[in-house]
């Protein structure tokens, strides 16, 4: 079975079911010894190839002598390995999605984000990522580590077998300001100059379009030579993983439909190229046409 061939959630418990064994320094040899069977079912237990029941994973955890709180988490995960989606919410569970999407990330062919709000995520400087990770009563420490694993994602986009990859945003995007002047002049700089790589490619939604796809919402799109695509959704503390054909088929038809309407990618850099200027000369756009509504 292909790497990329299993479901988001079975490879997301493969993954928990080695760290449980890692945390407590066992090797998948000595778990075997434990339970008295042979190793390799487990092994494909971890890389996601063999998805066990329920009874399984709560016999392994009880022979690697995993902690209350992990049981729980993983067993969770087991039970729910099945559905045709996954669907978390929390903090907790968020990183757990976090290093399946990564993986992903580094096996796609082809990867499409839609983003109708921000800079996408693969794309952003380090001081835009940052205003947005510390938005709220987000501790500091906290903040600086989620900037410094979303720059560490980025490294997907480089190297001889990278993907292809295309965002898709609207153009109110370049005109919301997160952070300074400055911050939003270097990022848009910054999305013009990854903009030169082969394998990237910036489409923008103008404002002149009208009502789209993207305006129901962002989506991050994976596709693969060997198996279905990935859709994952993101929203405030919670994510989405659809993967079954049935599921994935409206967002393949709305990539196609939003490409339509986006300007060229020549288009679409010399656009952003100019928002850069307008921010970097202190011309807040969102406050002319603040005044020209009041005036009119």
């Amino acid at each position: 079975m292909s790497g990329t061939n299993r479901s988001p959630l079975a490879r997301a418990l493969g993954d928990a079911l080695r760290q449980a064994r890692l945390e407590k320094g066992l090797t998948v040899r000595e778990v075997a010894r434990r339970l008295d069977v042979n190793h390799a079912p487990i092994s494909r237990n971890e890389s996601g190839a063999r998805i066990p029941k329920p009874d399984e994973v709560a016999t392994l955890l009880g022979a690697i002598g995993a902690d209350s709180g992990s049981r729980e988490r993983i067993m969770t995960m087991a039970r729910d390995v099945d559905r045709e989606n996954w669907a978390a919410v929390g903090s907790s569970v968020a990183p757990t999605q976090l290093d399946t999407l990564v993986k992903y990330e580094n096996e796609a062919q082809t990867i499409t984000d839609v983003n109708p709000l921000l800079v996408p995520g693969l794309l952003q400087t380090r001081d835009y990522a940052y205003a947005i990770m510390r938005f709220g009563d987000t501790p500091e420490t906290v903040a600086t580590k989620a900037v410094l694993h979303r720059l560490g994602r980025q490294s997907a986009l480089s190297g001889p077998t990278a993907p292809k990859f295309t965002a898709i945003l609207a153009e109110s995007a370049l005109i919301q300001r997160i952070g300074s002047r400055m911050i939003m002049a270097d990022q848009l700089d910054h999305v013009v100059d990854r903009a030169k790589s082969s394998n990237i490619s910036v489409r923008v939604l103008p404002i002149a379009a009208g009502y789209h796809a993207a305006l129901m919402g962002g989506w991050f799109l994976l596709e693969f030579d060997d198996a279905p695509p990935v859709v994952h959704l993101e929203h405030v503390d919670s994510g989405t993983f659809a993967h079954t054909r049935r599921t994935t088929r409206s967002f393949l038809e709305a990539k196609d439909s939003l490409l339509s309407v986006a300007m060229s990618a020549e288009d679409s850099v010399r656009l952003i190229a100019t928002h850069a200027a307008h921010h970097r000369q202190g011309d807040d756009l969102y406050d002319r046409t603040s005044r020209t509504s009041t005036v009119a």
